[in-house]
Order: structure tokens, then C-alpha cells, then sequence
């Protein structure tokens, strides 16, 4: 019996991070490709150094803003608010989790930086969602390491074979499994309903 879900945050709540749909215009921007923009993002040292809590969520953006041939004493909320503009939680999984969470204990397992709280507080408004936040940024680990998987489901007072975690990288998926917690590839909305469904997670809508 599944007694409590993980869910990842970017690329699941935020499908147009992974999509790369929320980068085209920035990308656009920079006369970037927008596989290129994300690998500028995500590719370098700095989001490395980052997602561990090595550097600080401002030390990041700076380094991307002079990567990206800004002033880093820019205003670095104003050059964030830009290149986010593509971004926005998609309702559907958000209504997903909230259905969920009236039945079971929910968790989230996000490579981030140390801002996200904050952001799932302020600017997203569904921190409330989730009863584990386990962010790489202060925990110093990041999936797929199994380390990482572990905090989720101490903090769920959890064995592996009474959750289930949703990812949508292959990889870390890949390593849940291999910790013994059953996993869902993410692909869609519509997808995971349909899969929460097959757990006997969620009823079917009225």
C-alpha cells in the first residue's frame, strides 16, 4: 500500500521548465537556441555548486548574468522576472496535488537553489501542499543521488515500498527504482491521473 507521494517541482509543476516552452523568448533574446540557453543555465559549474548550497541563490544568478554579458550589479529579482516570464505552474497538476493530499502525505524532492522556498511561499502559493520539503540546496544532495531520496522518506516516516515518486527525468526515476520506491515518469496531467488512479491514489472526478 502507497502511503505517501514524492513529487519533483521543475518539470512537473513547472512542465514548461523541462520543456524548454518557458525558455524561447529569453532564449530568443540572446539569440540562443533554446537547448543552449537551458545548457547555459543548468550546464555550468555554477548551478552545480548551486543545487548543493555551495553558492547562494544570488551568486548564481550573477554568474549567469555575466555569462549572459550583463552588468552583475544589475538588479538581479528584475533579470530573474524576465527570463521566468515563460514560466507558470501548470493548474492541472497543482489541482492533482491537491486532491492528494487530502488522502495521503506529500513530499517534495527538488535539485534547487536555495530560494525555493521561498518561491513555493510567495510566489507559487502551494508550499501548504507538502508536509517534507527536501531542497538539494540546503540538504548538500542532489537526486539521483540515493542519499537524496532517503531525506524524502525519513521525512515521510516512510519505508521504500509505501511510496511513490514523480519525475520526469528518466534518471532519477531510474534511481528510485532502484531504492525500491515505485515511480511514475511524468509526461503529462493527465498521464499521472490516470496512473494516481491505477494506485487507488485518487477516486475518478465527479
Amino acid at each position: 500500500m502507497i502511503k505517501g507521494v514524492i513529487f519533483d517541482f521543475g518539470g512537473v509543476f513547472d512542465s514548461k521548465h523541462e520543456s524548454l516552452d518557458g525558455f524561447r523568448v529569453a532564449a530568443a533574446h540572446y539569440g540562443l537556441a533554446p537547448e543552449a540557453f537551458y545548457d547555459v543555465l543548468y550546464g555550468g559549474d555554477a548551478w552545480q555548486r548551486a543545487k548543493l548550497g555551495s553558492i547562494t541563490a544570488q551568486d548564481y544568478w550573477r554568474s549567469i548574468m555575466l555569462d549572459l554579458g550583463h552588468d552583475p550589479s544589475e538588479d538581479v529579482q528584475a533579470f530573474r522576472q524576465r527570463l521566468f516570464a515563460g514560466h507558470e505552474l501548470d493548474s492541472a497538476v497543482v489541482a492533482i496535488a491537491e486532491r492528494l493530499h487530502r488522502r495521503v502525505p506529500l513530499a517534495l524532492l527538488s535539485n534547487a537553489t536555495d530560494e525555493l522556498e521561498m518561491l513555493l511561499e510567495s510566489r507559487y502559493g502551494i508550499h501548504h501542499l507538502f508536509d517534507v520539503v527536501v531542497n538539494s540546496a540546503r540538504a548538500g544532495v542532489a537526486k539521483p543521488d540515493p542519499r537524496a531520496y532517503r531525506l524524502a522518506l525519513e521525512g515521510l516516516r516512510l519505508d521504500p515500498a509505501h511510496a511513490l515518486f514523480v519525475d520526469d527525468k528518466p534518471r532519477n526515476v531510474r534511481a528510485a527504482q532502484a531504492l525500491g520506491i515505485r515511480s511514475i515518469h511524468f509526461t503529462g496531467a493527465e498521464a499521472l491521473e490516470r496512473d494516481l488512479i491505477g494506485y487507488g491514489l485518487l477516486g475518478p472526478r465527479s
